[in-house]
C-alpha cells in the first residue's frame, strides 16, 4: 500500500480521552501477551492469563465498531488523531508493528483468545525471520482470519515516491556514487532498482537495463561496477530519508546480489578491496557480510545445475563471499543437499559436475607462491603435454603407466609431498605461517573429498614440525595448525567416508586419525557417540581401539553419557579392548535403565569368559530386578553352544540355592541337557553331588532335572554318570535313575564332540 505522509507541523485534534485510554490498555495487553507467548510454553498459566487480558482489552477497544489503528514509528493514531500523552506501551507496540512493516491494524468486534494467541505468536517473531517467510502480512493472511486485518507498507513504493519528492538529493547521491560513469538513471531504472527491495529476483532486469544504457564497447566489469554503485546509491538514499529502514534495505540488497550473474557478481566482490573508492569498498564489504550461507549455497547449486559449476568466475565469487575455509565447507554441504534434492543422485552427469565443482571450490589458490615466470613455464608444459598426447609414438603400456602416475590421487599425493617438503625447508617464521594457511586449506579439501593418504602425509609433517623444528616460533605455529585440524568437523567428514566396505579407505582413514595422535581421541569419541550408521560406527570403534591404552580412557566418558546409544557404544568398545580389567565397568552397565544397554553388557561379559565374568553375571541375576534378570537370561539362552555350555555349567554349580535363583538354575540344567558336552556332564554330576538341607524338596526336584538332562545327553560319559548315581546317589534319585537306565532312555547315545 502507499501511505499519505503525516505533516508533523499540522495542527490536528488529539484523540478523545476515553478512546486513548482504551487504545493504551489494548497496547499494554498486546505487548504483555506477545512477551508471554514468546517466553512460556503454550500451556503455562501466564499465557492464558495474558491472552484473557488481551481479549478483554480488544473487546473494550472495539466493542461496537471496527477500530483502525494507523501505525507510525513511535505512536498509534485513529483517524489521524494521536493521544495527548502517549504511553510507553503505545510507543513500544507501534515500534513492533513498524518493524514488521505494518501500516494499519484493524480490529473487529468479537475477537477471542485463540485468535489473539495465533496473532501474537506471529507478532513475537523477529522481523528478519518473518521476512524470510514472506512477512507478517503474508503469514497472517495464511491464517484466513478477517477479524484482525493488517495493511503492510510497500517500502519500495514509498522510497520511489521519496525519490520523486526529493529528486535533488537522489540525483546528488547518484552522481557521487557513479563516479563519472555516463549512465542514464531515468524513472524506469529507478522503478527497477527499488522493485528489487520487494523482489530480489528483479535484479536481473536491472542488469539488462544497465547493459542497455552503457556504451557498446563497455565491459562486463564496467557494468558490474555501475550496478554496485547504483545499489550503493539506494542504500545511501535510504539512510538519508528513512534511516530506520537501512537494515531491511541492506538485507534485501544482499539477497539480490546473490541473484546476479556470476560474471557480474565476481567483480563486485573484488570491489571490496578497491582502494581508490573507499566508500564503494565499504558498502560492498557491508553488503557481503549480510549474505547468508543459504543464499551462497543456492547460487552454487544453480551454477552447477546450469553446467557452470567449474567456471573460474564462480570460484572467484565463492572464495570472495566465503573467505573462511570452514565456512566454505558448510556452504558446500548445503549446496550438495540442494543438488541432491533436485535429482543429483539420479543424474550421473549432474553428480559428476557437482564433484568437479566441489573440488574446484575447495582447492587452494597458489597465486602467492608461484612466480610469473614459473606460471608461464607451467602453462607451456601443459600445452606440450597435449602435443605429446596427440603424438601417439609411445607404446600403450608407457602411456598407461604415465597416466596412472598423474591421476587425481597421485597428483594429490605429490602435492602433499611438496607441501611437506616446503614445511621442512622453510626456516622463516612469517613465511611458515603463510605456508601453514595453505596447508590447512589443502587439508580441509583432502578430508572433504576423502583422500586420507594425502591428508595423513600433511598431518604427519605438521606433527613432526611441532615436535622437532629448531625454531620455537615454528614449533608453536605447527601446533596451532594441528589444533585447527583436530576438530569435530574433521572427524564428521572422516565418518561420512567410512560408510563403506572398501578396506583401503578404512585403512587410509585409520592412518590419518593415528597421525593426529592422542589429541584427536576426544573429537573421535564424540563423533562416534553421535554416529547412528552401523558401518561407520564399526570402523570408528576399530580406529579408537587402535590408539591402545589412550583410546581405552575414552570409554569412561561414553559410559557415563545420558544417551543410551552412546552407552551401548561404550560396551562395544569395552568388548573390543577386552581383558578382565573391563569387567567392573561392564558390571555397572548391567543395571542400566535401557534394556539394549543391559543386553550388550551381558553379551560382552559372557564373551570375555572366565570365572570372574561368570560370577559377575550370577550376582547380577541374584540381586537384579525382574526386568534386569529377564534381559540377562534372554542373552544367556541365545549364546552360541560353546559359550553357552561354559557359562551355564558354571551357573548350575555356583549359583546360590535361594530366592529367584532356583528357577534359573532349573532352566539352566534343562538347557545343558539339550546342548550336551563334557563340561555339561561334569556340571550335572556336580549338581547331583550337591546337598541342601534347608530346601530338601527343591533339591530333589533339581536332582531329578539333572538326571533327565544327563539321560537326554545320552553320551557314554553321561550314561556312566547315570550308572554311578543309580548305585551311589541320593536315595530319592536312585530309583528314577535306574528307571531311566532300565527303560533305555539314555541309549542310543548321541555322538557329540569331546572336549
Amino acid at each position: 500500500m502507499t501511505s499519505t505522509a503525516v505533516d508533523p507541523n499540522a495542527a490536528v485534534e488529539p484523540m478523545a480521552p476515553d478512546l486513548a485510554a482504551r487504545v493504551t490498555a489494548f497496547a499494554r495487553a498486546t505487548r504483555a501477551a506477545a512477551r508471554s507467548v514468546a517466553l512460556y510454553p503454550g500451556e503455562h498459566p501466564a499465557v492464558a492469563a495474558a491472552l484473557g487480558a488481551l481479549t478483554d482489552a480488544a473487546r473494550e477497544a472495539a466493542s461496537s465498531t471496527v477500530l483502525r489503528l494507523e501505525v507510525l514509528p513511535d505512536t498509534l493514531m485513529v483517524n489521524g488523531r494521536a493521544p495527548v500523552r502517549p504511553d510507553a506501551a503505545i510507543s513500544d507496540f507501534a515500534a513492533i508493528l513498524h518493524r514488521h512493516m505494518v501500516g494499519q491494524l484493524s480490529i473487529h468486534p468479537l475477537t477471542d483468545a485463540d485468535l489473539w494467541k495465533r496473532f501474537v505468536a506471529l507478532l513475537a517473531l523477529p522481523p528478519d525471520q518473518a521476512q524470510l517467510r514472506g512477512g507478517l502480512g503474508k503469514l497472517w493472511a495464511s491464517e484466513g482470519e478477517t477479524r484482525i486485518e493488517l495493511r503492510i507498507l510497500d517500502y519500495a513504493e514509498l522510497l520511489r515516491a521519496g525519490v520523486r519528492g526529493d529528486a535533488a538529493t537522489w540525483e546528488t547521491i547518484v552522481a557521487s556514487c557513479l563516479g563519472g560513469h555516463a549512465t542514464a538513471v531515468d524513472e524506469a531504472l529507478v522503478d527497477l532498482l527499488f522493485g528489487v527491495l520487494n523482489d530480489p529476483g528483479r535484479i536481473s532486469s536491472v542488469v539488462r537495463a544497465v547493459d542497455a544504457r552503457l556504451p557498446a564497447e563497455g565491459t562486463q566489469a564496467e557494468s558490474a561496477m555501475v550496478i554496485a554503485e547504483l545499489l550503493q546509491a539506494v542504500a545511501q538514499f535510504v539512510s538519508t530519508s528513512t534511516p530506520e529502514q537501512v537494515d531491511n534495505v541492506m538485507s534485501a540488497l544482499a539477497e539480490a546480489a546473490t541473484r546476479l550473474p556470476v560474471e557480474t557478481l565476481a567483480p563486485i566482490v573484488e570491489a571490496r578491496g578497491e582502494t581508490s573508492r573507499p566508500g564503494l569498498a565499504q558498502f560492498v564489504q557491508g553488503l557481503l557480510q549480510r549474505i547468508s550461507d543459504g543464499s551462497i549455497a543456492d547460487l552454487v547449486a544453480c551454477e552447477v545445475r546450469a553446467g557452470r559449476g567449474a567456471s573460474p568466475r564462480l570460484a572467484d565469487a565463492f572464495c570472495g563471499l566465503a573467505p573462511a575455509v570452514d565456512r566454505r565447507s558448510a556452504i558446500l554441504a548445503l549446496a550438495r543437499n540442494t543438488v541432491v534434492q533436485t535429482g543429483g543422485n539420479a543424474d550421473p552427469a549432474l553428480a559428476q559436475a557437482w564433484q568437479q565443482s566441489e573440488q574446484l571450490l575447495l582447492a587452494y589458490s597458489d597465486k602467492a607462491f608461484v612466480s610469473d615466470a614459473y606460471d608461464t613455464e607451467l602453462k607451456r608444459l601443459a600445452d606440450r603435454a597435449v602435443d605429446l598426447d596427440k603424438d601417439r609414438t609411445d607404446p600403450p603400456e608407457r602411456i598407461s603407466a604415465w597416466c596412472g602416475s598423474v591421476d587425481d590421487n597421485g597428483i594429490r599425493l605429490l602435492d602433499s609431498s611438496l607441501l611437506a617438503d616446503l614445511m621442512r625447508l622453510q626456516q622463516d617464521a612469517a613465511g611458515w605461517h603463510d605456508l601453514a594457511d595453505l596447508v590447512l586449506d589443502r587439508l580441509n579439501f583432502l578430508v572433504v573429498v576423502g583422500d586420507f593418504h594425502a591428508a595423513a602425509l600433511l598431518v604427519e609433517a605438521l606433527r613432526s614440525q611441532s615436535l622437532h623444528h629448531d625454531n620455537p616460533g615454528i614449533r608453536t605455529a605447527a601446533q596451532e595448525a594441528l589444533n585447527h585440524v583436530l576438530t569435530r568437523s574433521t572427524m564428521r567428514h572422516v565418518a561420512s567416508h567410512l560408510d563403506t566396505a572398501d578396506q583401503s579407505v578404512v585403512q587410509a582413514a585409520l592412518r590419518f586419525c593415528l597421525s593426529m595422535g592422542t589429541q584427536g581421541i576426544d573429537s573421535l569419541s564424540e563423533v562416534l557417540s553421535r554416529e547412528a550408521r552401523s558401518r561407520p560406527r564399526k570402523h570408528l570403534i576399530d580406529i579408537l581401539v587402535s590408539f591402545g591404552a589412550a583410546g581405552r580412557q575414552s570409554v569412561e566418558q561414553l559410559r557415563q553419557s545420558p544417551n543410551a546409544a552412546v552407552r551401548r557404544t561404550a560396551v562395544l568398545l569395552l568388548r573390543k579392548f577386552g581383558g578382565q580389567e573391563a569387567l567392573p565397568e561392564l558390571e555397572s552397565l548391567l543395571s542400566d535403565a535401557e534394556p539394549h544397554v543391559q543386553r550388550e553388557a551381558t553379551r560382552a561379559i559372557a564373551m570375555l569368559g572366565g570365572d570372574a565374568a561368570y560370577a559377575m553375571l550370577i550376582r547380577a541375576l541374584a540381586r537384579g530386578t525382574g526386568s534386569a534378570r529377564s534381559g540377562i537370561l534372554g542373552v544367556l539362552w541365545s549364546l552360541p553352544d560353546e559359550d553357552a555350555e561354559q557359562i551355564l555349567s558354571y551357573l548350575v554349580v555356583h549359583a546360590p540355592h535361594r530366592g529367584a535363583m532356583w528357577p534359573i538354575r532349573r532352566r539352566a540344567i534343562e538347557r545343558l541337557g539339550s546342548r550336551g558336552g563334557r563340561l555339561a556332564v561334569d556340571a550335572l554330576a556336580a549338581v547331583l553331588a550337591s546337598r541342601q538341607i534347608w530346601s530338601p524338596f527343591r533339591m530333589m526336584a533339581m536332582h531329578r532335572a539333572a538326571v533327565d538332562a544327563l539321560a537326554h545327553i545320552g553320551t557314554p560319559d553321561a550314561v556312566a554318570e547315570l550308572e554311578a548315581i543309580a548305585l551311589d546317589g541320593p536315595r530319592w534319585v536312585r530309583a528314577a535313575t535306574r528307571a531311566r537306565l532300565d527303560a533305555g532312555t539314555a541309549a542310543p547315545a548321541r555322538e557329540r564332540p569331546q572336549r
